[in-house]
């Protein structure tokens, strides 16, 4: 009996041993879905870059790349990435210390504390650091993508710098280090914009004059000088007849020289409203 009892709890133990590897086996190609893939490319550097760093192109359809800025922050191309850990890579033994840079994928990129600390899921950009993300807040304009890993500054850390003001004095030191992160370089979802906003019939008719995108202050006040030069072209034409009528009647003999002088009183309402448009047609082109 004890022996029967034996063997079925030794049977219940080895089921739940293959339940728990099957799991992981199942979990496996999940795991390494997670980091990597993409489009990933050889480029030529001046010099040999680190791993993770964010780099830009060095001009356009150039296949030389640079450590990207945070002056050119829309500029940001791709992350430097090990050779070593690419399924496939086709060397170009022309290219000057060739680096394969990835656009697309989830790949370890340098990261600094500049921003404050990086959760899983944040959105990161450029840093002061040259080549280095952090945690992008609400100012900036464009992110590099989202964090696949979270980064204290605390735990596994790459080093130190020291940032620094415009007069070259240091007045911040962060800490690096390194995490996966999602590759979607686009504009900031989480920038605020002080944008006025315009109705979207306006934008269009100021985007179809200017033939470009005009700032909400200029249309507005375009629409102002329009307003106000139709007002007076009225104003003037309304002023001009009713004095016309009255005066007929009160001299149908002079009823010419009455005609003479509305047709000059709307001529002038007709220059008003064409300087009023060609002043509106200025503010908005130039």
């Amino acid at each position: 009996m004890e022996h029967k009892q034996t063997v079925k709890v030794s049977r219940i133990i080895l089921s739940l041993a293959v339940i728990v590897v099957a799991a992981a086996a199942a979990s496996l190609p999940v795991l390494a879905e997670s980091y990597g893939g993409g489009n990933t490319q050889g480029y030529a550097t001046d010099t040999p870059l680190d791993n993770g760093t964010i780099v830009q192109l060095t001009g356009k359809n150039s296949n030389r790349v640079k450590i990207a800025t945070q002056s050119e922050l829309q500029n940001m191309f791709g992350v430097t990435v090990d050779r070593n850990q690419l399924s496939l890579t086709i060397t170009n033994e022309g290219l000057q210390n060739e680096t394969f840079v990835a656009v697309s994928g989830t790949y370890n990129v340098l990261v600094s504390t500049q921003g404050g600390p990086i959760v899983a899921g944040d959105y990161v950009t450029l840093s002061s650091v040259n080549g280095v993300a952090m945690k992008a807040g609400t100012e900036e304009k464009t992110v590099f993508g989202r964090a696949g890993g979270s980064f204290d500054g605390k735990s596994v850390t790459l080093g130190s710098t020291s940032l620094k003001d415009t007069t070259g004095k240091a007045n911040k030191t962060v800490t690096l280090g390194s995490i996966p992160v999602t590759i979607d370089i686009r504009s900031n979802p989480n920038q605020k914009t002080t944008k006025v906003k315009v109705p979207p019939f306006l934008e269009r008719i100021g985007l179809a004059i200017a033939e470009k995108p005009v700032s909400p202050i200029r249309i507005y006040l375009s629409i102002a000088i329009a307003v106000v030069c139709v007002i007076a072209a009225i104003a003037i034409v309304y002023s001009g007849v009713r004095s016309g009528v009255i005066s007929i009647g009160r001299n149908p003999m002079s009823k010419k020289s009455i005609f003479r002088a509305l047709t000059g009183v709307i001529l002038t309402s007709i220059l008003i409203l064409i300087v009023g448009l060609f002043a509106v047609y200025l503010l908005l082109r130039l």
